[in-house]
């Protein structure tokens, strides 16, 4: 009679024990890429056969273009108890699209990628500033005047 409740104690640490596989993104076994015509279809035509992708590109491929890439990542992982998960299974399709968001090519890529650091400088888009602007910019923004009282007794 006592090996029971010591059984089934052992039994319960040695299930939370057992791996938790995970899946994330898209399912890449449905994604046909047969359906996907190089240089006829649009971001538009992509979206209705794939869906909306997991990512899209920020910044284009050379200083000037409007080209882009939309990524439909799927991921597995597999996790046992409180220790990091482990990636048993990744896959990466990337379709590019031209200056007229016409599908140019799609690259399918297998496991994890790790990316390096670009060292060229990202020109962003923005407010300038310096340091006698930060000073002096908020002359005359302000107004002396005092505001007018608003009369509520009517």
């Amino acid at each position: 009679m006592r090996k029971l409740p010591a059984l089934a104690l052992t039994t319960f640490i040695l299930s939370a024990c057992s791996p938790f596989v995970d899946n994330r993104g898209f399912n890449h076994e449905t994604l046909d890429l047969q359906k996907i015509a190089i240089g006829a279809d649009t971001k538009e035509t992509v979206m209705e056969k794939f869906g909306s992708p997991s990512t899209t590109s920020l910044y284009p491929s050379e200083p000037g273009s409007t080209d882009s890439k939309w990524f439909y990542i799927t991921k597995r992982t597999s996790t046992t108890a409180f220790f990091k998960p482990e990636t048993l299974n990744q896959q990466t399709v990337v379709v590019c699209f031209n200056e007229k968001n016409i599908v140019a090519d799609i690259l399918k890529i297998e496991g994890e990628t790790v990316v390096s650091m670009n060292p060229d400088k990202t020109i962003g888009t923005g407010y300038e500033s310096n340091v006698m602007r930060d000073i002096f910019g908020n002359f005359g923004r302000y107004s002396t005047k005092s505001p007018v009282p608003q009369n509520n007794n009517q």
